[in-house]
């Protein structure tokens, strides 16, 4: 990499995390002698600016923060056409897309961004039908669970801030706290169509997940076959119609046995849409919207190009 990079630095990721690694950040790129001028972002509108700014005048343009980081500056580069390289230096507290492409630890993503090393990734495209531009999404989107636990934890970990400071346990906590909440509360399972090109199928599931990716919420796989260059999205349906079923479901899909025992349904497909009695909610890539009850989602096959790490790419062999 010898031309100059714009490092879009977000050091409130990971619960401001990502600051106290930006030292060791910036001594990795001095290390692999790669050119950069470093933004630092003061909130998610600045981010935004950043980003805008960076597609006309960068050609690569690397993220130093979490999911979310990425997929706002992967929206300026999406929206403005104009072919720009997304390099990914993952400082958040999940980093899905970092760990799929092989770069979530800092040494390795430098070392890809100094080979420059990239592949046009899928992108997935969220349309609500309340907002008037689609959301890209690289990783997942999910209803039901997904949007009712990631509201819990930010709720909690507020509540709890000396717990919060142990990040992982204290978020394992609020989830779990999280997912017998939504059951009791019965704002889960979801009662909901999903429509293919095959046909309409009625849904009664607490968790509907459409994913780029087959890794999530760090540790899990819910699509072991899931992958960024296929033009497919993987949705993943969880059969749990009660807590209790969920608590065994869970622990299917940590030991990997949740497809062959039936927990859970997956479909590939290129264009899914769902249709809702009521406005309901969806997250993609951490970011929560409201809908009008019918929600089309689909994919752009190799839109974006994202620095990866070869070596590390199981779907690339």
């Amino acid at each position: 990499m010898e031309q100059e990079i714009a490092l879009i630095f977000n050091p409130s990721a990971g619960r401001g995390k990502a600051n106290r690694k930006r030292k060791k950040m910036e001594a990795c790129l001095k290390a692999q002698h790669i050119p950069y001028k470093i933004f630092v972002t003061r909130s998610e509108a600045h981010l935004v600016q950043i980003a805008t700014h960076a597609v006309h005048k960068y050609p690569v343009i690397v993220g130093a923060g979490g999911d979310t980081t990425l997929t706002i500056i992967a929206q300026q580069i999406l929206r403005c056409k104009k072919g720009n390289t997304l390099g990914v230096i993952s400082l958040g507290s999940v980093n899905d897309l970092a760990r799929e492409i092989g770069v979530h630890k800092i040494e390795h993503a430098c070392r890809a961004i100094k080979r420059g090393r990239s592949v046009a990734l899928d992108v997935g495209v969220l349309k609500t039908g309340v907002h008037e531009d689609p959301f890209f999404f690289l990783g997942q989107a999910s209803l039901g669970l997904g949007v009712e636990v990631n509201r819990y934890v930010d709720i909690w970990m507020g509540k709890h801030t000396l717990l919060a400071r142990f990040y992982f346990m204290a978020q394992g906590l609020a989830a779990v706290g999280g997912f017998y909440d939504s059951y009791k509360r019965k704002t889960v399972p979801l009662n909901v169509d999903l429509k293919q090109a095959e046909g309409t199928t009625s849904l009664f599931s607490p968790f509907i997940i459409f994913t780029n990716t087959s890794i999530n919420a760090r540790a899990f796989r819910l699509s072991p076959l899931a992958s960024p260059v296929d033009g497919l999205l993987d949705c993943c349906i969880l059969n749990a119609s009660t807590f209790p079923n969920f608590v065994n479901a869970l622990i299917h899909i940590k030991r990997q046995t949740h497809v062959e025992t039936n927990k859970m349904e997956i479909i590939r497909d290129k264009y899914f849409k769902i249709y809702a009695p009521h406005p309901i909610e969806i997250q993609a890539d951490g970011e929560i919207f409201q809908t009008n009850g019918e929600i089309e989602i689909s994919t752009l096959p190799r839109a974006l190009k994202v620095i990866v790490n070869p070596e590390a790419l199981h779907w690339m062999h």
